[in-house]
């Protein structure tokens, strides 16, 4: 993974945070006022029927207040999918600026193909780039420089049929049966169920 893209991808988790923090904390703050209000409720309606039958009285008070607490999860969860969604939301739309970034995004690619050469097993093998990046660097030495990173005979060849996505790199072997996806999506696709357990940290700390 490059450095850059950890960087950008730490720095969503970062921004992330406090955005997560301030909704836990409203979460929290409805769900006290929520279960304050049910208890008083359940009180109040608790005194007027203890009357004729205590027990009675206290099945209905833990029935209102399970069913307060039942709502307080719900609106928890709810709130905690917010924020998941916004921090992949944020994430898609800083791939995008960090696909713009040459001075990052270019030996990103680069490793990219490197990666892609390595894991494919083949004597010719086709790159497939964005139709950005393929005019961007057709008349460049990526190729050559990536195949100078991979330390691996191979002939890469640009393929005519480019890649919908960010950025990254698709390899695949003459026969197209091996594949190799090196995008920018594959890349945090692999990276989501770290992401997923950050932000669940985050709004279920104590």
């Amino acid at each position: 993974m490059s450095s850059s893209l950890e960087k950008l991808v730490e720095d969503i988790i970062r921004e992330s945070k406090t955005k997560a923090e301030e909704l836990r904390k409203q979460a929290l703050g409805q769900v006290q006022e929520a279960l304050a209000k049910e208890r008083a409720d359940a009180l109040r309606e608790a005194d007027l029927i203890i009357r004729s039958a205590k027990s009675e009285a206290d099945a209905e008070r833990n029935r209102r207040i399970s069913q307060a607490k039942q709502q307080a999860r719900l609106l928890y969860l709810a709130e905690k999918n917010k924020v998941v969604r916004d921090v992949l939301k944020d994430l898609r739309s800083g791939l995008v600026q960090f696909a713009r970034d040459d001075s990052a995004y270019g030996p990103f690619l680069l490793k990219s193909i490197a990666q892609g050469l390595v894991a494919v097993p083949s004597e010719t093998v086709k790159i497939a780039l964005s139709e950005r990046d393929a005019k961007k660097f057709k008349s460049s030495r990526m190729l050559e420089e990536a195949l100078a990173a991979a330390q691996t005979p191979r002939k890469a060849v640009l393929s005519d049929k480019p890649i919908a996505g960010t950025g990254g790199a698709i390899v695949t072997s003459e026969d197209g049966k091996i594949r190799a996806d090196c995008t920018l999506e594959a890349r945090v696709q692999l990276m989501e169920p770290q992401l997923l357990a950050e932000i669940s940290r985050i709004l279920f700390a104590s």
